[in-house]
């Protein structure tokens, strides 16, 4: 008992000195990790706007939003939306200083927009880009992180999970179609264009959507689809949208099955433009036209079931196959022409045509 006593001692006190320093769990150390390292890297964007009154008379508006640093050279991403219709950017960024930024490209097919920080010059200023993760990697349930200026608050964190991937939202944009990533990170007005962090720190979407009718049930756009058009955003100022020659309807079960097609899924070719890309890779139109409703459908045609091998079965699909290639490309469609299967390459066109 003798040389037990003075142990048990030595436990105690060691036991009352580190209650007086807590020390963070694990996943917290995380997530003060993360922000740490991630907040730099956040600004706040705001935009000035003429808004159009009552009466003709213009009036000053401003839009608040968030954007990060995608490299050194002080470009910066951010919602299309947050500048939409803006007449001057400027960047609240780390360490207090508010820049001037320029407006570079935008892809309001997206909703993101690309800046250039201006006056990079003064050694103040220090810009730290964020590292763009892979979004098609991520999985239900894993935490994520966002960090943005809801309400004006400037770089403010919430935690939570990704509670759902592939989401379609009504009125998405066609290159979003079930896209979107969705988060139950409390965001909010003055969120969008942030970024949506990993717990590794890496970007792996831009959050953009809240739904209104419900509490924190947020949706970001993934950083894969962004990262295909980004080069052409920075060099060009827009993105490529080619245009094949084809007009298309979705094809449903129902509609097939009450007008006897062969598959059940698909966009039902109706028109075909001569000259166009589309004619010459062979695609054909349709050539019966039958009420329905209030719609017209054209039979006959050539129903596209995949493109590059991904089935489609709503234009906005085809759209994002197509997203981030460069003229000159092939897009290779899987198609059903009556009792048939064929496979058809279509070559995308100059950027002019």
């Amino acid at each position: 008992m003798k040389r037990i006593l003075p142990l048990l001692t030595a436990v105690l006190v060691l036991g009352t000195a580190n209650a007086g320093r807590s020390q963070p769990a694990t996943d917290e150390r995380n997530t003060i990790d993360v922000f740490k390292r991630a907040a730099a890297g956040v600004v706040h964007v705001k935009s000035a706007r003429v808004v159009v009154a009552v009466g003709d008379q213009p009036v000053a508006g401003e839009g608040a939003g968030t954007g990060f640093v995608l490299d050194a050279e002080g470009r910066i991403l951010t919602n299309y939306h947050v500048i939409e219709n803006s007449a001057g950017i400027k960047l609240l960024v780390a360490g207090g200083r508010t820049l001037d930024a320029k407006l570079i490209g935008t892809a309001p097919v997206l909703d993101v927009a690309v800046l250039q920080a201006i006056s990079l010059s003064d050694s103040e200023v220090q810009l730290q880009p964020l590292a763009l993760g892979d979004s098609d990697a991520v999985e239900i349930g894993q935490k994520v992180l966002a960090i943005g200026n809801p309400l004006g608050l400037h770089n403010t964190l919430t935690v939570g999970v990704l509670s759902g991937i592939g989401r379609n939202l009504p009125g998405a944009p066609p290159g979003l179609e079930q896209s979107f990533l969705q988060l139950d990170a409390a965001i909010n007005p003055g969120n969008s264009g942030g970024p949506l962090l990993d717990s590794s720190g890496k970007v792996i979407g831009v959050n953009s959507v809240i739904a209104r009718e419900g509490q924190n049930i947020g949706f970001a756009i993934p950083i894969n689809v962004i990262k295909r058009v980004l080069p052409d955003l920075i060099e060009m100022g827009h993105v490529y949208r080619p245009a094949l020659g084809f007009t298309a309807v979705p094809l449903t079960s129902s509609i097939a099955t009450l007008f006897g097609l062969p598959v059940r899924e698909g966009l039902l070719v109706q028109e075909v433009a001569d000259g166009s890309p589309a004619a010459s890779a062979g695609l054909r139109g349709g050539t019966r036209m039958v009420p329905l409703d209030d719609s017209v459908y054209v039979l006959g045609g050539d129903i596209i079931t995949a493109a590059n091998g991904k089935r489609l079965t709503s234009p906005g699909e085809l759209a994002s196959v197509i997203l981030g290639s460069k003229p000159g490309d092939r897009i290779q469609l899987t198609i059903q022409r009556q009792d048939e299967r064929l496979e058809k390459t279509i070559t995308l066109p100059p950027m002019h045509f």
